[in-house]
Formats: structure tokens, C-alpha cells, sequence
């Protein structure tokens, strides 16, 4: 691939809280290369934003593009990367160094500012990830509340049987 477009997108659920990350990976004609919508952990949404961009990063760099533009509308972000402005902040130096070593495996990048509405895609797949989670959660519980319901109705010998059956599981896991 010669060029390569990233929009990237990082937010926390709580500051800091649950966080999420999505990533769309574009050809110049807009097709989409590859998407990342997914949960990071506990994190502030400063730091699911450099999350997002190291990912975003990784994965450019493994496409082996001559060129990639990322867009992040964090311009803090933008500025921290572009060496506009300096950090004090231990932490976010290091989430800083982590991305350029990922960015510098791309011959030529650039970690561009946008408005909100240009980068619509990476926003919407940090909510999707945070969708899928409510749904798993959701099936989960739903699961849970069976087991009991139908544990209640065991005999005494069937629920040593069950709690062996689930000790088994649990030492595969």
C-alpha cells in the first residue's frame, strides 16, 4: 500500500472509568482497510486517545504503507506527537515515546488535528465497543440467572455433581 488514512478515537467511561478505543484504517479512496473497536481497561480518555493511536500505529506499520496520515480530533494529541508543545506528565511521555516508535516504522506519517464531524467513523466504533460490552455483560447475567433458577431444582446429590462438573471447568480455565 502507498497511502494510508487512520482515523483514531479514544474515551473513557469515567475519568478514569472503563475505556474504549476505535481505529478506521482507509485507503485514499475512503475503502476501509481495517476497523478496531474494542475495550482497553481502566484508563482517562487522555490515555485511551494515545491507546488508540499506538494501536492504529501498530497496525499501519504492519500493512507496510509508504505514507499514513492520522487523524485525531485530540488536538492535545496532535500537538504532544508533532512536538508543538512538551508534556510534563510521566505517564503520557511514555504513552508519547511508545507511539513514535510505532509511527517511525512508517517511512513518512503525520498525526493530523480534525474537527469531530471529519473523524465520525473512529468515534462510533469506540461506542460500538462499549455497546458489545453492555450486550455481553447483558448475556452473562441472563446465563447466571438460569443456572441458579435451574441449581434450585437439583437434588442434593445432582448439585455435588454440579459443583464438581463446575470446579472441573474452572481448573481448564
Amino acid at each position: 500500500m502507498k497511502k494510508l488514512f487512520a482515523y483514531v478515537d479514544g474515551a473513557a467511561k469515567g475519568e478514569p472509568g472503563e475505556a474504549g478505543i476505535g481505529i478506521a484504517i482507509t485507503d485514499p479512496d475512503g475503502n476501509v482497510i481495517e476497523e478496531i473497536s474494542r475495550l482497553v481497561g481502566r484508563a482517562t480518555t487522555e490515555v485511551a486517545e494515545y491507546r488508540a493511536l499506538i494501536e492504529a500505529a501498530r497496525h499501519v506499520a504492519t500493512l507496510d504503507a509508504e505514507s499514513a496520515i492520522f487523524f485525531t480530533d485530540n488536538q492535545r494529541v496532535a500537538n504532544y506527537i508533532n512536538r508543538v508543545f512538551e508534556t510534563r506528565e510521566p505517564h503520557i511521555k511514555r504513552l508519547i515515546e511508545v507511539a513514535l516508535g510505532h509511527l517511525n516504522r512508517i517511512p513518512r506519517w503525520r498525526v493530523n488535528y480534525v474537527d469531530r464531524p471529519a473523524n465520525v467513523r473512529a468515534p462510533r466504533l469506540v461506542e460500538q465497543a462499549f455497546h458489545q460490552s453492555i450486550q455481553a455483560q447483558a448475556t452473562r447475567e441472563r446465563k447466571e440467572l438460569v443456572l441458579l433458577s435451574r441449581a434450585a431444582t437439583l437434588s442434593e446429590d445432582a448439585m455435588d455433581r454440579l459443583l464438581g462438573f463446575a470446579e472441573r471447568l474452572q481448573e481448564e480455565v
